[in-house]
């Protein structure tokens, strides 16, 4: 190879790792996020019927604490079947590249069944 050529691929060698890593990061905080949900939902669903906004307030405040994402309320979905409750969040992860900035949208969505007898989720 000549120098130029090796010049090159050693710049798009270090690109392309400069993006993987900022993906990298985008991923460790999906699955981070995917862990607390996790946590949060099996609590709503054990024991005895939890309001909508007390399953919110702990959604977001598991996150803050544990992750360090600010979430809004808007950003959490309780989606209630006769067996089953869905949990789902929202947030938009910027991938900083030095001259552009990609919003990407990530969702954590899960599924778990009810373990209460006959009574519901409280949703006000």
């Amino acid at each position: 190879m000549t120098t130029s050529g090796c010049l090159s691929f050693l710049l798009l060698l270090a690109i392309l790792g400069f993006v993987g890593y900022k993906i990298g990061i985008a991923y460790w905080e999906y699955y981070q996020v995917r862990e607390q949900v996790r946590e949060v939902l099996t609590w709503t669903v054990a024991g005895q019927p939890k309001h909508q906004a007390d399953v919110v307030k702990k959604v977001i405040a598991k996150i803050r604490d544990e992750s360090g994402l600010y979430l809004t309320p808007k950003n959490v979905r309780l989606t209630q079947t006769a067996n089953s409750l869905t949990l789902s969040v929202f947030w938009v992860h910027d991938l900083d590249f030095l001259v552009y900035t990609y919003p990407w949208d990530l969702e954590v969505s899960l599924t778990e069944a009810i373990r209460w007898g006959g009574r519901g989720l409280v949703i006000k």
